[in-house]
């Protein structure tokens, strides 16, 4: 599924609301919340600006009191940017900025990265672009600290077919394995075909951390295309996997070994209903957590008994079984409820044991939540964003905090992103993010 459907400029004005209804939970928590950085407004037809917009990727925290993150778009050449943040003097620098695309849709560094940076040994950071790349399907890349960039896989081409040996359009994270290996996953290209528009299933990737590539897994037409990865404490890789088409599905669990021989679909998410509704959620797109042995937790973005997604637990001591920790509520016709709706995010455990992530929707200004929930399901609004000004597309902290939340160096506070919101000035644009801080602590 690309961002650019599930991140349509129509659903996103579908859940504006008038200029005379900002302020209330933003003023409410401004205790506990603070906007870090607002990013620029691109232009809305070349997706340019200095400095970057559209913050669709997790930050990560880096050294010297800093977080490194990325941008969707924005950069001189619209394809987004590579960026630091300091934490203390609030300094914002680009790193890098990815370079603009021929009319085959090439370059030599990617275009668009895609979801997070991963920090590795030695405060080198990895990372994907969903594009771009010599042949226009994607790249692996490493950036220091300091901003010394080196690309270090390009996806090859496709065949008529929309077929190729390794992969193509990264959307996910790299994961370094306990070997010191980087691993991942590409959401098309590969071997096999998925879905009516013949789009390859993605494949499942190891590679140095110098860049000698190679296929562990090319996905099936019945495992779905590939999403996350984590590795568990038991040593395997365990992960999500989508279709992109309601009729096929509502996505797998899987876990797969280091070196890709052994590979099982551990889980089968139920069909949707015409309304959109199943008991157990629907497209789990972001890494599990491992919150024990063999236990745990993830967010479906959709399905649910209200439509509007889970958040979910799986134990291998209970094979074939996956609770419902939390089912989002059903929302308005305004896309407001009390808890939010579609959790794409990941879920981040904090020092008190509790799991905080963010839900991109849904609030009681239909702009997403930051949420904390128990082990045991009870579950907390720590944050809803604002409303929007349908004009100027511009809110008090940002709308649509896809990619969850970080906990932060200092142990009492979280750091994340929002896609769209804070400054609009563009008039009927959608203002391009936020980079914020919630205090969870004392």
């Amino acid at each position: 599924m690309g961002r650019s459907s599930l991140k349509s400029l129509r659903g996103i004005l579908a859940t504006l609301l008038p200029a005379a209804t900002l302020a209330s939970s933003a003023l409410a928590d401004a205790e506990k919340f603070s906007v870090l950085y607002t990013f620029e407004v691109a232009n809305p037809s070349t997706g340019a600006s200095q400095l970057g917009s559209q913050p669709d990727t997790r930050p990560v925290l880096g050294p010297n009191h800093s977080v490194y993150g990325m941008t969707y778009i924005g950069g001189v050449n619209g394809n987004g940017v590579i960026y630091r943040f300091d934490l203390h003097s609030h300094q914002y620098t680009v790193l890098h900025t990815f370079g603009a695309l021929d009319a085959n849709g090439a370059n030599e560094d990617g275009a668009n990265p895609g979801v997070a940076l991963t920090r590795g040994p030695d405060d080198v950071f990895y990372g994907m672009a969903s594009f771009g790349g010599t042949y226009g399907n994607g790249t692996i890349f490493r950036i220091t600290a300091s901003g010394k960039f080196t690309v270090l896989h390009t996806f090859s081409a496709l065949d008529s077919n929309l077929h190729n040996e390794d992969g193509a359009n990264p959307l996910r994270t790299v994961v370094t394995g306990a070997d010191g290996n980087l691993y991942g996953t590409t959401r098309l290209g590969g071997q096999n075909t998925c879905g009516p528009k013949s789009s390859g299933c993605g494949v499942a990737w190891v590679m140095t951390r110098w860049g000698s590539f190679s296929v562990l897994h090319q996905f099936q037409p019945t495992e779905g295309h590939a999403a996350s990865l984590v590795q568990a404490r038991d040593g395997f890789f365990y992960g999500c996997a989508v279709w992109p088409f309601a009729a096929a599905g509502s996505g797998t669990l899987y876990r797969m070994a280091p070196s890709g021989n052994h590979f099982e679909v551990l889980y089968r998410f139920t069909a949707v209903d015409g309304n959109g509704n199943n008991p157990d959620g629907a497209n789990c797109y972001e890494p599990l957590i491992e919150t024990r042995w063999g236990v745990f937790y993830g967010a479906a973005y959709a399905g649910g008994p209200n439509g509007n997604g889970v958040v979910f637990s799986y134990s291998l001591a209970y094979p074939g079984v996956v609770k419902t920790v939390h089912a989002f509520s059903a929302t308005n016709a305004g896309g407001e409820n009390s808890d939010g709706a579609n959790p794409y995010a990941r879920l981040s455990q904090g020092h008190d044991g509790a799991l905080y992530s963010t839900a991109s929707f849904g609030g009681a200004n239909g702009s997403g939540v930051v949420y904390r929930i128990r082990l045991d399901g009870h579950f907390q609004v720590l944050h809803t964003f604002s409303s929007v000004d349908p004009t100027s597309g511009s809110n008090l902290d940002g709308v649509a905090p896809d990619f969850g939340v970080l906990l932060d160096e200092d142990g009492d506070s979280l750091i994340g992103m929002a896609d769209y919101g804070g400054n609009g000035s563009v008039a009927g644009a959608i203002g391009n993010g936020t980079l914020y801080r919630v205090k969870v602590g004392d």
